[in-house]
Protein backbone atom coordinates (compact mmCIF):
# COMPACT_ATOMS: atom_id res chain seq x y z
CA UNK A 1 0.00 0.00 0.00
CA UNK A 2 1.52 3.36 -0.97
CA UNK A 3 2.81 5.37 2.00
CA UNK A 4 2.42 2.54 4.48
CA UNK A 5 6.13 1.80 4.96
CA UNK A 6 6.89 5.43 5.86
CA UNK A 7 3.96 5.54 8.28
CA UNK A 8 4.99 2.24 9.87
CA UNK A 9 8.58 3.43 10.27
CA UNK A 10 7.53 6.77 11.86
CA UNK A 11 5.99 5.84 15.22
CA UNK A 12 4.65 8.96 16.90
CA UNK A 13 5.12 10.91 13.67
CA UNK A 14 1.41 11.62 13.26
CA UNK A 15 -1.06 13.28 15.59
CA UNK A 16 -4.73 12.46 15.18
CA UNK A 17 -7.55 14.74 16.30
CA UNK A 18 -11.20 13.64 16.36
CA UNK A 19 -14.04 16.15 16.55
CA UNK A 20 -17.78 15.72 16.24
CA UNK A 21 -19.55 18.02 13.81
CA UNK A 22 -23.17 18.84 13.13
CA UNK A 23 -23.25 16.24 10.36
CA UNK A 24 -20.98 13.55 11.78
CA UNK A 25 -17.31 13.80 12.59
CA UNK A 26 -13.97 15.06 11.36
CA UNK A 27 -10.61 13.36 11.83
CA UNK A 28 -7.51 15.50 11.33
CA UNK A 29 -4.09 13.93 10.78
CA UNK A 30 -1.04 16.17 11.27
CA UNK A 31 2.73 15.87 11.15
CA UNK A 32 5.63 18.28 11.09
CA UNK A 33 7.53 15.85 8.87
CA UNK A 34 6.84 16.52 5.17
CA UNK A 35 7.77 12.92 4.29
CA UNK A 36 5.11 11.64 6.68
CA UNK A 37 2.56 14.15 5.33
CA UNK A 38 3.24 12.96 1.77
CA UNK A 39 2.92 9.31 2.94
CA UNK A 40 -0.45 10.11 4.55
CA UNK A 41 -1.66 11.62 1.27
CA UNK A 42 -0.37 8.64 -0.71
CA UNK A 43 -2.09 6.21 1.66
CA UNK A 44 -5.40 8.09 1.63
CA UNK A 45 -5.29 8.48 -2.17
CA UNK A 46 -4.87 4.70 -2.44
CA UNK A 47 -7.81 4.18 -0.07
CA UNK A 48 -10.02 6.44 -2.18
CA UNK A 49 -8.85 4.55 -5.27
CA UNK A 50 -9.71 1.20 -3.70
CA UNK A 51 -13.02 2.30 -2.19
CA UNK A 52 -13.86 5.24 -4.47
CA UNK A 53 -17.36 4.12 -5.36
CA UNK A 54 -18.56 5.40 -1.99
CA UNK A 55 -15.62 7.57 -0.84
CA UNK A 56 -15.54 11.34 -0.97
CA UNK A 57 -12.08 12.87 -1.26
CA UNK A 58 -11.66 15.99 0.84
CA UNK A 59 -10.32 19.33 -0.21
CA UNK A 60 -6.59 19.72 0.37
CA UNK A 61 -5.61 21.72 3.43
CA UNK A 62 -3.26 24.66 3.34
CA UNK A 63 -0.54 22.41 4.74
CA UNK A 64 -1.01 19.76 2.05
CA UNK A 65 1.94 19.30 -0.28
CA UNK A 66 1.21 19.84 -3.94
CA UNK A 67 1.40 16.69 -6.07
CA UNK A 68 4.64 18.02 -7.62
CA UNK A 69 6.07 18.46 -4.10
CA UNK A 70 5.79 14.80 -3.19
Amino acid sequence: MPGLAVLRDSPGGVTVEYATTGTGARITYDSGDTTVVAALHDWFDAQVGDHGAHATPGAPSEASPSPAGR
